[in-house]
């Protein structure tokens, strides 16, 4: 695990991570706790949690909390939502929500409009489903973030992924929306990951480490970007991660 990177200063902090025990997840709730906050898991899987926590340093795991409950349906995240605002006494400092994964799958027209409805479904509706339940539960000054995948940014839409290029694109619109209508505050973002990370950790030819994308994900929560909202940030490089840690980045380095 790198340790290297100047994560912002969190303590006293609560984060809540959608999404907390997947691939980009873990590394989001990883620079969290490192960066000092407490951090909630919503979960559908004991096992899963106690996978996510085994990954974990020993001296983080106190400092995460798993709020049993399915957050990606309506009523779901309302009972998160309400276990999460109990359990800060005031509400969230800031939401991660790392809950959608890119995949190929079977082409736009031949796959079907079963096969299309599913992708949007299970990729879209959670982030509206989430943000509808935890924007408002978020303090004065917060931050919220959700986790984007690149092919609905590139140049060229093949077949195999057209319905996720779909969604992603979607997802980026409905998170600009949300950061109008919020007008600041808290602050909400849509951060696009050009990383390859999987069930072990960062992939081989991943242009970024998975710890630098739990690193920049700490830093859009924390009070260090206070100026950042309603911005498309794609994140490419270690020195744009970097850059930002160190407090050197400019308007360029966030997409």
């Amino acid at each position: 695990m790198t340790t290297s990177l100047p994560l912002p200063a969190l303590d006293g902090a609560t984060a809540l991570v959608a999404g907390g025990t997947g691939n980009v997840g873990f590394f989001a709730v990883d620079a969290l706790l490192r960066a000092g906050a407490d951090v909630l898991v919503p979960t559908r899987s004991n096992a899963k949690f106690d996978r996510l926590l085994s990954r974990l340093a020993p001296e983080l795991r106190d400092r995460l909390s798993g709020l049993p409950g399915d957050i990606s349906t309506p009523e779901g995240a309302r009972e998160i939502a309400e276990r999460a605002e109990t359990r800060t006494f005031g509400g969230l400092d800031a939401v991660v929500s790392t809950v959608a994964s890119w995949h190929q799958g079977p082409p736009v027209l031949s796959g079907g409009y079963d096969a299309f409805r599913e992708v949007i479904e299970s990729t879209l509706y959670p982030h509206f489903v989430i943000a509808e339940a935890l924007v408002p539960v978020l303090k004065s000054g917060g931050s919220y973030t959700t986790v984007n995948g690149p092919v609905g940014f590139t140049d060229s839409v093949h077949s195999s992924t057209g319905p996720i290029a779909a969604a992603t694109a979607a997802q980026n619109r409905l998170v600009l929306a949300i950061a109008d209508e919020t007008g600041g505050d808290p602050r909400v973002n849509d951060m696009v990951m050009w990383a390859y990370l999987g069930p072990n950790g960062t992939r081989a030819g991943s242009p970024l480490q998975g710890e630098e994308v739990g690193a920049f994900l700490a830093w859009l929560a924390s009070p260090d970007a206070q100026g950042v909202h309603g911005r498309t940030i794609h994140l490419r490089t270690p020195d744009q991660v970097r850059r930002v840690l160190a407090g050197a980045g400019q308007s360029g380095d966030l997409g």
